[in-house]
């Protein structure tokens, strides 16, 4: 098979029962044959926020929602996410269009995460959580380790308002437009149900991190008045 379907597994540690989904897995947007990676990617996203946040929820059981926020925003995140596929050395298994080789996409840090959580994602339908969770720990087990909760990103901080408040935040993702490696999303964010910034960014996380970073200003200015 195109990705060498045996050479993946190995590198991954764990055996398919269902070959396809690790196929799926690996495809790309840009490869126009059946299935790609992106519904899995959704998936694998959900999975490994889940699971990073019940190992710190079980690590740290009297700390805050902001603390855990914080701890698993710095592992959950394009870059550990990334530099976990190139410690498996498996991105250039991707299936690719002829577009995406050319542009060398499997290099780029958001496709690797995008394949981190897919594979999270195919692992999970074939053999459950608990597979699914230890090859999330195994993998970012060093940036597990070395968490930390000093740095609060604007979604974080957006966050906490939200709980001391007792008001919901919400995204919404607006537009995806641009081409297949070079995508851009547009998101807006409410607060109690008001929207509050509109953001724009390369990944999901970017454009919300920009969205609450707006939102954040506005709710200061706000808090002046």
């Amino acid at each position: 098979m195109a990705i060498h379907l045996d050479e993946a597994e190995k590198k991954i540690d764990y055996i398919f029962k269902n070959p396809s989904y690790l196929l799926r897995a690996f495809t790309h947007p840009s490869y126009l044959n059946g299935k790609n990676y992106q519904n899995l990617e959704f998936l694998g996203d959900s999975i490994v926020n889940f699971v990073i946040a019940e190992y710190f929820f079980n690590k740290y059981p009297t700390k805050d929602e902001g603390f855990l926020t914080r701890l698993r925003s710095s592992v959950v995140s394009e870059k550990p996410l990334s530099e976990a596929i190139d410690r498996l050395d498996i991105s250039d298994y991707m299936l690719l269009g002829e577009g995406g080789k050319k542009q060398n996409i499997s290099c780029l840090s958001s496709v690797k995460s995008d394949l981190f959580e897919s594979i999270v994602g195919a692992i999970y339908l074939d053999g459950g959580i608990d597979c699914a969770k230890k090859f999330i720990l195994e993998n970012l087990a060093e940036e597990v380790k070395n968490a930390k909760a000093d740095a609060k990103d604007a979604k974080s901080k957006l966050n906490e308002y939200g709980s001391k408040h007792g008001v919901e935040i919400t995204y919404k993702l607006l537009s995806e437009t641009g081409s297949d490696h070079n995508p851009q999303f547009t998101f807006e964010v409410t607060v109690d149900g008001k929207v509050m910034g509109k953001g724009t960014g390369g990944t999901k996380r970017e454009a919300q991190q920009n969205c609450a970073k707006i939102a954040l200003a506005r709710l200061s200015i706000q808090k002046k008045r």
